[in-house]
């Protein structure tokens, strides 16, 4: 029975421990997305501003969002960052970056469609 028991608390053990490495990994991947989306809202804010026509980006701009997940930065706008920011110029921007972003995923409350609509000066 005794070691029945310690064999058993030893596989409880290593699974907690793999769970808790792997939880720890899934949050601080979540958290680099969210630095790179304000790293983004900063930098690129001439082109994805909420006021204003779309403009395209800086070289500043086009070089750090070639770097980080867009996908990411789409998945975790919220409804306050966009006071700030359009989802469509956003979308827009990635597209001027060559960069893909799925179709049917969403950027904040915007859904991706096909094609890249035209952002509006309110957008």
């Amino acid at each position: 029975m005794g070691r029945r028991t310690g064999a058993s608390l030893l596989r409880a053990l290593l699974f907690a421990s793999l769970f808790a490495g792997f939880a720890a990994h899934l949050a601080a991947g979540e958290k680099d997305c969210y630095d790179e989306k304000d790293m983004i809202m900063s930098i690129c804010i001439e082109s994805i501003k909420k006021q204003g026509f779309y403009t395209p980006p800086s070289p500043d701009c086009s070089k750090e969002v070639k770097k980080v997940d867009m996908p990411c930065i789409c998945r975790v706008l919220t409804a306050s960052d966009e006071r700030t920011v359009s989802p469509v110029k956003l979308v827009h921007l990635a597209h001027d970056c060559k960069i893909k972003l799925p179709v049917g995923s969403k950027c904040g409350t915007y859904t991706i469609g096909g094609r890249v609509p035209p952002p509006s000066a309110h957008a």
